[in-house]
């Protein structure tokens, strides 16, 4: 392993010294080849030296020239490997020193350890009423751009620390394991040779020593982001009689399932891992040429060997799609469209199809569908192409028509076990497709193309349904992904829920109705996770729009009114506030004598006031008043539902639940604190913010019953 210290301390001269020693040697070993035999085996011949002994010399001087041979093949292989490894740690030399250039540079200072830090921001001007908001900008600023830094060098370190791992690698598999002769095949440096080393060592599958394991964990960790090392492994594979994309599903089968064996199940993991990234690697940009894609897909379409007949190629082909690899578009929307037309026409369902794993929960599983939608899920762009509806029919194929595995009951399975079956899966491509965001990552928001709203307003619909009854059975796996989803629509949301729209809502267009709207966040909100990234997005969507008023907009007009404008902000968050109590409601008095889910409930409204904020996607800049709204009115609203858990009362809600209406009224109360105005101010009767408290009284009442008891069906 290289430290940040050894990279920036190393001098690499001794390092390509070592390789031009190892070249001389190879050309003085040439220069021995066959002077044994002209020199040494001729001359006691020609002397007339007969008998068995004689023979026994000659023979024995004879292998002594093609030892010269190996041993010249042998001293090449290093010296091309040494010199490889030169190379790459001068790069990750140069890559180390650019990066302290620049943070220098950025007055930024690197430690021996490659610890990146800034120095205080100067005191002048503290006494200045925006100190304490610059100070923050810089302390923002300076550690984005430490970070920056200090993932550069990581980088860097990585890269020599790959080519130290890499040389170690292919050192000690050219000089061999014997100690009375040498290795008659040396592959020497360089991507192709390491994939050979690769291919022979893959081919011994769970005979692998341990040694040879770890070899061929080292080399598939280090080349398997490399073009050349992946399309020459994948060329190369044969199983039995088995080449090119047929072997690569045998050994996807071999490798999956010695992944998940007793024995180094962890070694064959990573290796299996790798294998994903090296098809992912090699098929980027048709990188494997579109005749070998074509065959992968014949391949994966062939029913596997069981007498039964059901098909065992395409789920291992896509069970290594998801396992790690990151697949770019072409390819994955290639696999994903043959895999449903294969699936759709197919006149052999589910099990029938796809063998008896079709219907696992745990460990391996066997439905095709969920590999390729983790892999998708690693690619947002892809999936959107994937499932717009304006481009095909995979969408509705995989909401409506397509049979799940277990479907029916996922609804009842535990969150842990849901967040991994293949519908899980599919609900975290679903997420990818219509936010543009790696479920897995941590990627800023963005703004939604069409391609996304419509992919949105598609999948809302469909699981609101036209009337309510199903709204409970959403299937466990999409709960969370679908709470993410409606939180980053959150702008949208907010029209929806607070406004009567007759177009499309701003800013993304979406359609879908307030009650379809409503009944698939009731089914989200089984999870209670999933009800508190939407309540918090729409917490902050309120927080963002209502900092835009000012202090004059706490004054009345001439007649004694609110300004229209604010006076209609407020009467639409009201609305919204009182829309999701309604489910909040729905949701306790369906599980009312359910402790343990009363209990998850609280610590995860806990967790809304005390954990980490969610940020999802504003169309305009969140500033520090904005998040003090959020945080006053969310800790009255935790305070409030916590105490609300108990209710056990159905019908009139509004009488019952009121989080969400004492939540918008301290928000008001706090804007106004901010605006200027005293607390006796704020308390007049008549006054503009009692207006505004009454207007969230009533809305916020009028909401919740109507969500009830209209949207969902319970009136």
């Amino acid at each position: 392993m290289v430290s940040f210290q050894e990279l920036h301390e190393a001098d690499f001269a001794g390092v390509t010294e070592t390789a031009e020693a190892w070249a001389n040697m190879a050309k003085a070993l040439d220069g021995l080849d066959g002077r044994v035999g002209r020199d040494l085996t001729n001359t006691p011949q020609r002397a007339g030296w007969q008998g068995g002994a004689a023979d026994d010399a000659g023979r024995t001087l004879q292998t002594i020239d093609t030892d010269f041979t190996q041993a010249a093949g042998v001293a090449r292989a290093l010296a091309a490997i040494i010199k490889d490894a030169a190379e790459d740690f001068t790069a990750a030399r140069r890559d180390l020193d650019t990066a302290l250039h620049d943070a220098a540079e950025q007055k930024l200072t690197v430690a021996a350890d490659g610890a990146v830090s800034w120095p205080p921001m100067s005191s002048e001007g503290r006494n200045d009423p925006d100190y304490q908001e610059v100070q923050r900008k810089y302390q923002e600023d300076m550690k984005g751009k430490a970070e920056t830094i200090s993932n550069r060098l990581t980088k860097a370190v990585e890269k020599a620390a790959a080519a130290d791992q890499r040389a170690s690698t292919a050192l000690q598999g050219d000089v061999g394991t014997s100690t009375t002769s040498f290795n008659s095949r040396p592959y020497g440096g360089g991507d192709a040779a390491d994939a050979k080393r690769a291919t022979d060592l893959m081919s011994k599958g769970g005979s692998l020593s341990d040694e040879e394991r770890k070899r061929l964990q080292d080399l598939m960790a280090a080349n398997s982001g490399s073009k050349e090392f992946s399309t020459t492994l994948l060329n190369g594979l044969k199983a039995g009689d088995k080449t090119g994309p047929d072997a690569l599903l045998v050994y996807a089968k071999v490798y999956g399932d010695l992944s998940h064996g007793d024995r180094n199940a962890k070694d064959y993991q990573d290796i299996y891992g790798n294998l994903s990234q090296v098809l992912a690697t090699a098929t980027k940009d048709g990188g494997m040429g579109k005749e070998w894609e074509d065959n992968l897909l014949k391949a994966a379409r062939k029913p596997g060997g069981s007498a039964a007949g059901f098909n065992d190629n395409y789920p291992a082909l896509t069970e290594l799609m998801g396992a790690k690899g990151t697949y770019d578009k072409g390819f994955l929307e290639k696999v994903g469209n043959d895999l449903v037309d294969y699936e759709h026409n197919s006149k052999r369902k589910g099990e029938d199809l796809w063998g008896p794993l079709y219907s696992g929960v745990m460990d391996k599983q066997g439905d095709p569908m969920g590999g390729l939608m983790r892999a998708m899920s690693r690619n947002p762009e892809a999936s959107k192409e994937f499932l717009d509806p304006a481009a095909n029919k995979n969408l509705d194929y995989l909401l409506k028509e397509r049979k799940w595995p277990n479907q029916g009951y996922e609804d009842k399975q535990f969150d842990s076990i849901a967040r991994n079956t293949s519908r899980g899966a599919f609900g975290d491509a679903l997420e990818a497709a219509a936010t543009g965001r790696d479920p897995h990552g941590n990627q800023p928001p963005r703004p939604h193309d069409a391609a996304m709203s419509r992919i949105m307003n598609e999948t809302v619909a469909t699981l609101g349904g036209d009337k309510a009854g199903a709204e409970n059975s959403l299937p466990a796996g999409l709960r969370r992904p679908l709470g993410n989803m409606i939180a980053d629509y959150a702008p949208d949301v907010h029209e929806i829920l607070g406004k009567e729209i007759r177009g499309g809502s701003e800013p993304s267009g979406l359609t879908f109705s307030r009650e379809q709207l409503l009944r698939t966040i009731r089914g989200a909100a089984e999870d209670p996770e999933a009800f508190r990234v939407i309540h918090t997005a729409e917490s902050q969507e309120i927080a963002r729009r209502m900092d835009t008023y000012g202090p004059q907009d706490f004054k009345p007009d001439a007649t004694g009114r609110v300004n229209p404008k604010f006076a209609g902000f407020t009467q639409e968050a009201g609305q919204a506030l009182g829309a999701l109590d309604g489910v909040r409601g729905d949701v306790l008095i369906d599980h009312r004598e359910d402790q343990k889910f009363k209990n998850n409930w609280q610590s995860k409204i806990d967790y809304h006031i005390y954990g980490t904020p969610v940020n999802y996607f504003l169309p305009a800049p969140f500033g520090d008043i904005a998040q003090r709204l959020v945080d006053v009115g969310t800790a009255d609203y935790a305070n409030k539902a916590n105490a609300e858990l108990d209710t056990k009362a159905q019908g009139d809600l509004s009488k019952n639940y009121s989080a969400g209406e004492e939540q918008l009224k301290a928000m008001i109360e706090y804007k106004a604190a901010v605006s200027g105005l005293s607390q006796k101010d704020i308390d007049t009767t008549g006054g503009v913010t009692q207006q505004l408290m009454e207007d969230v009284t009533q809305n916020y009442s009028t909401a919740i019953d109507r969500t009830y008891n209209g949207a969902l069906g319970r009136g």
